[in-house]
C-alpha cells in the first residue's frame, strides 16, 4: 500500500471511483480467484477509500484461440462470474442506467460487463444478443492484427462487412461501441455511423498522441470527435502508452496525458481507463487499485479543483452511465 501525504479518508469523502477498462474478471475466471482478497491489480476490498465503486471488467478474445474458443472462454467466464456473485450480493452487475444510481445512492461495488476484441462473434451477429443477454453493455471492436471486424491499429484497414453489421447490430441493441485499438480508418468509420445512430461513441483506454505519439493513442482531433458525440475517454495505465519506457514512466505521466484531454475541453469527458490485470507495469509508484488515491494528491497540487476531480474519478463516467446504459 503506497502511503500518502494527505488524509485519504477525508480528502476523498464523497468520491467515488469509476473505471472504463480492466481485464480482472478474465484473470479471476482463468485463476479460480475471487473479487477480494486475491493477488491482482484489482480487488474490490482494495477500493475503500472511495464512496463507491463501479468498474468496467472486459472479457478479451485472446487473439491466440480460434474464435469459437474465444467465444466459448467468455461464455465461461461469466459462468463463473455469476458464482461467484452468488457470493458477494453485495456487489451489483449493472446492466442499466437504474442499477448504476443504485449502487452511487447505496454507496455501493458495481460492475458493467464489456468484450474486448471481435473475434468471438466469428461472423455470427446472432452473438451479439446472447452477450447483450449476459450484460454486456461495451464492445471493444478489434485489438490486434487482422480480424473479422477489421484490421487494429497497429495494421490498419477499415471495418469488414461483417463489422460494418455487427457495429449496427450494437447500435440497435444498446451496446456502446469502443474504438480503444483501432485503426483510424475504423474510428472514423465509428464515428460516422454512431453520427448516423445518432449514438455516442467511447475509447475506454486510450491516452494522448499528443503527449506520447503511439498508434494507440488518439489524436486530437479523434479526441473531439469522441468528446462531440457526447462519448468518453478513459486513461490508461498501460506505460508504453504513456511515454518513453527507457525513462521512469509515474503517475504525474498520466495526468500529463489527463491534463492534455482537458485543455481540449475534456472536462466533461476524460476517465481513468486503467487496463489493470491487462498490462505488465504500472506507472510508478502504484502497485494497484490501492495507489488510485494518489492520483487525487497528484490532480490537487496541478490545482485541480473539487469538482473537476470528482469528475474524472466517478462524474463523467457515472454521467455516461445513467444517461446511455
Amino acid at each position: 500500500m503506497n502511503e500518502l501525504s494527505f488524509d485519504c479518508d477525508e480528502r476523498l469523502h464523497g468520491i467515488g471511483l469509476c473505471d472504463l477498462h480492466c481485464d480482472t474478471l478474465l484473470e479471476m475466471a482463468q485463476h479460480q480467484a475471487d473479487f477480494y482478497d486475491n493477488s491482482l491489480h484489482l480487488g474490490f476490498d482494495r477500493v475503500h477509500a472511495f464512496s463507491y465503486f463501479l468498474q468496467v471488467m472486459a472479457i478479451w478474445s485472446n487473439t491466440r484461440l480460434s474464435d469459437d474458443d474465444c467465444y466459448a472462454q467468455f461464455l465461461s467466464a461469466t459462468a463463473y462470474m455469476k458464482e461467484r456473485l452468488c457470493a458477494h450480493p453485495e456487489i451489483t452487475q449493472c446492466r442499466c442506467g437504474e442499477d448504476v444510481k443504485r449502487v452511487k445512492a447505496q454507496n455501493g461495488k458495481g460492475f458493467i460487463l464489456a468484450v474486448e476484441g471481435g473475434n468471438l462473434l466469428s461472423e455470427d451477429v446472432s452473438r451479439l444478443d446472447e452477450i447483450y443477454a449476459r450484460g454486456v453493455r461495451f464492445f471493444t471492436l478489434v485489438w490486434g492484427g487482422e480480424s473479422r471486424m477489421g484490421g487494429a491499429h497497429d495494421v490498419g484497414g477499415g471495418l469488414s462487412p461483417f463489422g460494418v453489421k455487427a457495429l449496427k447490430r450494437m447500435f440497435a441493441l444498446g451496446i456502446v461501441p469502443d474504438v480503444s485499438h483501432a485503426s483510424k480508418e475504423i474510428f472514423y468509420q465509428t464515428a460516422a455511423y454512431a453520427d448516423d445512430a445518432g449514438k455516442p461513441f467511447v475509447a475506454t483506454h486510450s491516452n494522448s498522441a499528443a503527449v506520447w505519439n503511439h498508434t494507440r493513442c488518439l489524436t486530437d482531433e479523434q479526441f473531439r470527435m469522441i468528446r462531440d458525440s457526447g462519448g468518453i475517454v478513459g486513461v490508461s495505465f498501460c506505460t508504453p502508452h504513456l511515454g518513453d519506457t527507457a525513462k521512469e514512466i509515474t503517475i504525474g505521466t498520466v495526468v500529463d496525458h489527463i491534463e492534455h484531454y482537458l485543455s481540449l475541453g475534456g472536462e466533461k469527458t476524460v476517465c481513468f481507463g486503467g487496463d489493470l490485470d491487462g498490462i505488465g507495469s504500472m506507472p510508478t509508484p502504484m502497485t494497484g487499485v490501492e495507489s488510485l488515491p494518489l492520483y487525487y494528491e497528484e490532480m490537487a497540487k496541478r490545482g485541480f479543483g473539487d469538482d473537476l476531480i470528482y469528475n474524472i474519478f466517478c462524474g463523467n463516467a457515472q454521467t455516461f452511465f445513467e444517461k446511455n446504459l
